[in-house]
């Protein structure tokens, strides 16, 4: 079904502003004697980087000098950049090899600095804490670096993430997806844009998606357990954090710019996204945009499901003056999606839906602003960082005939502030954030209440090694306020009021070498979150999600506490990474289906009779699990991946947690070379059983049928689904530079190879449609 603009409907393409923004501002940009302040003494640093067993030379490696000043060498394997002084730290990163760092002098050029061959390093195994300003060696972490990106050719963040151990997603179509990492959804999972949060309403609704384009990102962070606590005081279940560099750091000593083009047979779908960088001393210009299409997915057999075609458009500027000691710098973003949300599938209708589904229009304008200074010489404080955003975000979802059955519109501001420090055996920090969003809704049919969240938190870190232990700590003070701006009372939601909460959070962790190449780490972490605006105000259907949702102001804040062990083995042909878990929720919130206290049955909107009426309950919950990766070369170049993970949640009576992922895993033979990577992999999920007991005398079952005209079956919250098992290929090739002037890798890939039919156990249409069938995918990437 193709993707049609109801009348009434204004297509306003703010990517396409942004972007003409940009190229004025870089038309224009000019130095002036204004800048000399900032202006850094030229010292130039130049060398090539080589294979060390081989000599080659390597492409595309990343030179880091002092952490401000960065260069990519060319297909020779040269680079040449400028620094602020004639001695610096320099670091080189390139993937399949081992990080090479070292103290250089500027004389000593030209520099040849030959890397030692790591094949299972796939990306600069880094995620830097903004509390820190490093990195932190304590944090369960994986990395998705940009050739991983490609292979896999996500249409949503969640997507681009889901092979990763511990992560799942949950859906409402191709582009309705959200991130669930061991087990937690929702804003139990903080997603964020080059350190800072997005300013969406992803987490609110299973309709609603995450409003990133992953085509344009760089790299995706993604933090697992109690060390996203760093990052805000209700992450117990992770963090995501999606690099694009938006706002420059490091100034490059050339023109940097890299293009790609998608293509998949799933969908008839593609998508041309690129980005661009240059450097007109002491200022940097970078501007990034992307365009996707696609038209109805495809299930196994090659039926449509209706409903699940999307139109993306996001775009992107940004500015920085970048010196010796900072920089400081501002940036812009438009994005603006266009997707439909299925609800039938040949001839069956989800209940609570209709046959036409609804589609969902979603626009966000974001601005930030960030800086860095670091003082020459410094006893205790080493750099002051901070960054601030505003956004302004709109959705409309579209009922049949083209009405709007709901609107939302939000405001959003935050930032923070952070003093890094260092001494006397002590790496820290102290910082403080602030975060606002005022949430209207309105339209024909809506349970949205309007409201307000105010948040302010301090929080303070340390870490300090005690010979071969280092002990990571840190503490959070945050003060939350939930705001009503409608303290209507409704038939099923009253006593609407102002709900302040307040609590202290914070971590400890250690981590030690425990010889024979392990080491080993664990964390406590203590968690809090209050409950959400939707938990507790809403008051009416949302029609999208097909569901009425109640809210219960009386809910108090979740209160958790994590304890995460990890352990780690790197020898020359292996690589172990194995992490168990224990998460402790006191007041965990779910929506869960309501019964009727005279029927026992499910019970339905007051008014229509046609939803099932969902409602936020409370009780003490445990979750436990485990993730484990195993990487292993037993021949040269030739090298296999197995990942896997489990997750169990129960509530404090031993009734099982509805919408808790099942046990998977995944296993991919793969060859390393030098041009070029190809791969076989399985992926699969044990049956999903963990379901709770359906109401007693339910007239309907988990198997669709017709009763007086319309579908009957229970909610997905009570059936079980499935196992699966999946077969699928990648083949990654970079041409030789003889065939052109530029570095181009071409990778092809299939999903699904057998066509196999199978069922995502956290859709609430399960039941009614399959996932997608076979699926070819290309991309062409181009750099210099």
């Amino acid at each position: 079904m193709a993707l049609s603009v109801p009348a009434g409907r204004t297509a306003r393409s703010w990517s396409s502003l942004v972007l003409l923004a940009g190229a004025i501002g870089v038309g224009l940009l000019q130095p002036s004697d204004l800048h000399a302040r900032w202006a850094i003494q030229e010292t130039v640093i130049h060398g090539s980087v080589v294979d060390g067993v081989r000599g080659s030379p390597v492409r595309s490696a990343l030179v880091r000098v002092d952490g401000l000043v960065r260069a990519t060498t060319d297909t020779e394997g040269n680079f040449r950049l400028e620094a602020g002084s004639e001695a610096a730290t320099m670091r080189v990163e390139a993937p399949g090899y081992r990080v090479w760092e070292s103290r250089i002098e500027a004389a000593a050029s030209p520099l040849r600095i030959r890397l030692e061959a790591d094949p299972f390093r796939v990306a600069a195994l880094e995620v830097r804490s903004r509390a820190t300003g490093r990195a932190s060696s304590l944090q369960p972490a994986a990395i998705v670096d940009a050739r991983q990106l490609a292979e896999r050719m996500a249409t949503s963040v969640a997507a681009a993430v889901v092979s990763e151990p511990g992560v799942t997603m949950r859906t409402n179509g191709p582009m309705a997806s959200q991130p669930v990492i061991r087990g937690l959804a929702g804003d139990r999972v903080m997603v964020l844009e080059d350190g800072l949060r997005t300013g969406d309403i992803a987490t609110t609704a299973p309709d609603h998606a995450v409003s990133i384009e992953p085509a344009t990102a760089r790299q995706i962070d993604v933090i697992r357990g109690p060390a996203g606590l760093l990052y805000g005081s209700n992450t117990l279940g992770g963090v995501i954090n999606v690099r694009r560099e938006g706002v420059p750091r490091e100034r490059p000593d050339r023109v940097e710019w890299s293009a790609a083009s998608y293509g998949e047979s799933v969908n008839r779908g593609g998508s041309l996204a690129g980005w661009a960088r240059a450097g007109m001393r002491p200022w940097v210009v970078q501007g990034d945009g992307a365009v996707r299409r696609s038209s109805d997915t495809r299930t196994p057999g090659g039926v449509p499901l209706p409903n699940t075609d999307l139109r993306v458009e996001d775009g992107g500027f940004g500015l920085s003056l970048v010196g010796d000691q900072g920089m400081l710098g501002g940036a812009v973003r438009g994005y603006q999606a266009s997707y439909g949300v299925p609800s039938s599938f040949q001839g069956l209708t989800l209940p609570g839906s209709h046959d036409g589904g609804v589609y969902v229009d979603v626009h966000r304008l974001a601005g930030r602003v960030d800086g860095e200074w670091t003082p020459r010489a410094g006893e205790w404080v080493q750099g002051v960082t901070g960054g601030v955003n505003a956004i302004r975000f709109k959705q409309w979802e579209y009922e049949q005939g083209g009405f709007v059955g709901t609107r939302f519109g939000q405001l959003a501001a935050g930032g923070d502030l952070v003093v890094r420090l260092q001494g006397g055996g002590h790496r820290g920090a102290l910082g403080t954030s602030i975060q606002w969003k005022d949430l209207r809704a309105e339209g024909s049919f809506t349970g949205t209440r309007p409201a307000q969240h105010r948040a302010l938190a301090v929080f303070a870190v340390d870490e300090v090694e005690l010979g071969p232990v280092q002990v990571l700590g840190g503490l959070r003070l945050d003060r939350i306020d939930l705001i009503p701006l409608d303290s209507t009372e409704t038939l099923l939601v009253r006593d609407v009021r102002t709900r302040p909460f307040s609590a202290a959070t914070g971590a400890v962790g250690l981590r030690a070498h425990l010889g024979a190449g392990w080491i080993g780490s664990v964390q406590v972490a203590r968690a809090f979150r209050p409950p959400s605006i939707e938990e507790l105000f809403s008051a009416g259907p949302h029609l999208a999600s097909y569901a009425y949702e109640v809210g219960n102001p009386s809910l108090e804040a979740e209160r958790g506490t994590g304890i995460d062990v990890f352990l780690e083995h790197a020898g020359p042909r292996s690589r172990v990474q194995l992490s168990a878990f224990v998460m402790s929720l006191d007041g965990y919130v779910l929506f869960a289906p309501v019964l009727d206290e005279e029927t026992g049955l499910l019970l339905r909107d007051p008014r229509l009779r046609r939803y099932v009426v969902y409602a936020p309950e409370q009780t003490d919950a445990r979750l436990t699990g485990m993730e484990l990766r195993v990487q292993l070369l037993p021949l040269e170049n030739w090298g296999v991946d197995l990942a896997a993970d489990m997750v169990r949640g129960r509530a404090s009576g031993g009734e099982l947690l509805s919408n808790i992922p099942p046990a998977s895993g995944r296993i991919e033979f793969r060859y390393l070379g030098r041009e070029g990577t190809a791969a076989l992999f399985l992926e699969g999920r044990r049956p999903h059983r963990a379901t709770p007991a359906p109401p007693a005398g339910a007239e309907a079952t988990c198997e669709p049928r017709s009763m007086d005209g319309e579908v009957v079956v229970l909610p997905s919250h009570f059936c079980p689904t499935d196992g699966m098992l999946l077969v699928g290929a990648t083949l990654s090739r970079t041409l030789p530079t003889a065939w052109t002037a530029w570095e181009t890798r071409i990778t092809l890939g299939v999903d699904n190879l057998l066509d196999t039919t199978w069922r995502d156990p956290l859709w609430r249409a399960k039941e009614v449609a399959p996932q997608p069938g076979r699926n070819l995918r290309l991309a062409v990437q181009v750099a210099p």
